[in-house]
């Protein structure tokens, strides 16, 4: 993957469905804005943009037919676009970027179905993460977080489905982390209170580094 120095950071968080990062990617540019007076921006993958959509089509069943490898290259497509036209944009201006999922995503995801070294290898052009956050939870909290507090699940939202997952999300975690990649885990097992101050105390060691 690509990496370069600019002021602002590409801060990425990362977790199986149910464990909270849309949650905490909010409350993350708020402590940046609020307690570190810094600009930052908030995105997520799928994007918003054309490929991104078509993703989210196909993640909620509107749209059918797509193999997996197929839905592989999407995830891929998107992220390149993501990166030209969201990402490097805001880092080139100073800006903060957090992104609800990003890599790891596609690996842990796809990666039940597909060669981990092709996922990594189509996805080379994608911009390196400053800091990747990994907010841990088990599949069976995830599976009654969702049921819960959605009316329907997406594909991926079943507990062999989310266990296989997890089992990647660890594995990639392990593998960045000895290769000394800038990574944390967070207990997701806690409440949301609880996790926003473990991700404060971590972000302010990580701009103080």
């Amino acid at each position: 993957m690509k990496s370069q120095q600019y002021k602002g950071k590409f801060i990425v968080l990362e977790g199986i469905d149910g464990s909270g990062i849309s949650t905490q990617s909010q409350e993350l540019k708020r402590i940046l804005e609020s307690e570190f007076a810094s600009k930052a921006i908030l995105t997520k993958e799928p994007s918003t943009g054309p490929v991104g959509v078509t993703i989210r089509q196909v993640l909620s069943r509107r749209i059918s037919g797509i193999e997996d490898n197929c839905l592989a290259l999407l995830f891929a497509a998107d992220r390149v676009d993501h990166n030209l036209n969201t990402i490097i944009p805001a880092l080139q201006q100073g800006k903060h970027v957090i992104c609800d999922r990003y890599l790891w995503s596609s690996i842990a995801y796809q990666g039940r179905t597909e060669d981990i070294d092709w996922l990594e290898q189509i996805n080379r052009y994608g911009y390196k993460p400053d800091l990747t956050i990994f907010i841990k939870v088990r599949p069976d909290t995830s599976l009654e977080r969702i049921t819960t507090s959605r009316l329907k699940t997406e594909i991926f939202e079943e507990r062999d489905i989310l266990q296989q997952v997890y089992d990647n999300y660890i594995k990639l975690f392990k593998k960045w982390q000895d290769l000394g990649e800038q990574v944390i885990v967070i207990d997701g097992e806690q409440t949301s209170e609880e996790v926003t101050a473990e991700i404060r105390k971590e972000i302010r060691g990580f701009l103080n580094r």
